[in-house]
């Protein structure tokens, strides 16, 4: 083969070689970053969102309401029972609820609730996982409480 030829390949090579090593790079990268999100958030939720659900379930059971903190795969959960039994101390009700989960894709946590006994939910906020405290958590809830059993 020419030697013209031969360097035509290797410059064209070389070119695609960079490409393909810088490729591996940002995908290596991407997973390091994805890796990163995924223990911020696992920390956040059971260090951050849990303990304070959990203050709030204490501080709702005071009142009398037989509210309950769910750990879900991807998240936790705070049911705020509303239905009349679930008043009076029988049983939890299942919904509302207000439920807190890391999103992969967005790399932020995700708050959603719903407001009533029917299937249903609707995005309140999404947080970058530094923005997420107890505060944030309590006020959140508070929220819910004020829609659930607030005067009309």
């Amino acid at each position: 083969m020419p030697k013209d030829i031969e360097r035509e390949l290797d410059a064209i090579f070389s070119h695609h070689d960079a490409r393909v090593v810088q490729a591996r790079r940002e995908t290596a990268g991407k997973g390091a970053a994805e890796e990163q999100f995924a223990l911020a958030a696992a920390a956040c939720l059971t260090g951050v969102i849990t303990p304070a659900l959990e203050q709030m379930v204490a501080a709702l059971q005071q009142r009398g309401v037989a509210a309950r903190v769910l750990a879900e795969e991807a998240g936790v959960r705070i049911d705020i029972p509303v239905s009349r039994h679930a008043r009076l101390g029988l049983g939890h009700g299942g919904y509302p609820y207000l439920r807190a989960r890391s999103d992969r894709q967005t790399r932020r946590m995700h708050f959603e609730r719903n407001t009533s006994d029917a299937r249903g939910r609707s995005a309140i906020g999404d947080y970058a996982v530094d923005e997420v405290d107890a505060d944030l958590v309590n006020a959140l809830v508070v929220d819910l409480v004020r829609v659930l059993y607030g005067p009309f």
